[in-house]
């Protein structure tokens, strides 16, 4: 670690601003993560539940996995239970929860914009640093110059070395949060998928087993 304190002494007050933008990033790529953690095999299980439940023809259980659906899972179902109790047709029951699909996919991606500005800031924030670096090495350049003192070009070669260390350190942060962000983004577009899938079997489900205006007449006239 010494090795590392050494490098953000000599990379000057840029290494700072670099090191918060990296935890940062990586604070909201782990925040995410364990949101997203599980959700996918959760949705394909209660998919397989509402399955099983259908071609059994029980309706009560349909609606019992519908409703006890978990990662904001059950607003959307119950939508849609709502809707098939009420005799509405299967594409009204599927526009309606698609839309609040929508609504919980734009949820899920909160803070990935805002992890892509963060790995498009780290190489410039790395860029001011060297520039404020190589400017202060020229100025004591002049400084040098001027008292007539030997070595000053030396001093300015340590001074553009040092400065440059903002700059890899910029760019090593950049590409560390842009693969986060690209698996990051990944994940999500594999639960928005797996979700949609699940709105469309629901919703399948739903008009197949619940009651048909015939048969509740021909138990009335029983």
């Amino acid at each position: 670690m010494t090795w590392l304190a050494s490098l953000f002494e000599r990379g000057g007050p840029s290494m700072g601003a670099i090191a918060v933008v990296a935890v940062l990033g990586i604070t909201l790529f782990v925040e995410r993560l364990l949101t997203l953690r599980g959700l996918i095999p959760d949705v394909r299980a209660l998919g397989r539940r509402v399955r099983d439940a259908a071609t059994a023809g029980d309706l009560a259980r349909v609606l019992a996995h519908c409703s006890e659906a978990g990662h904001s899972l059950a607003p959307i179902l119950g939508r849609g239970v709502e809707l098939a109790m009420r005799g509405q047709g299967r594409d009204e029951i599927h526009s309606v929860m698609a839309r609040e699909g929508r609504r919980l996919a734009v949820r899920m991606r909160r803070g990935l914009g805002l992890l892509a500005t963060l790995g498009t800031m780290a190489p410039f924030l790395g860029l001011l640093g060297t520039v404020l670096g190589i400017m202060q090495a020229l100025h004591d350049l002049g400084v040098a110059t001027e008292r007539g003192a030997q070595g000053g070009h030396s001093a300015v070669s340590q001074g553009v070395s040092e400065a440059l260390i903002t700059t890899a350190a910029g760019i090593i942060v950049a590409v560390v949060l842009v693969l986060l962000h690209q698996a990051l983004r990944a994940r999500l577009v594999g639960v928005i998928l797996e979700i949609q899938l699940l709105i469309e079997e629901v919703a399948d489900h739903l008009v197949q087993t619940r009651p048909q205006p015939s048969d509740a007449e021909e138990s009335r006239d029983a």
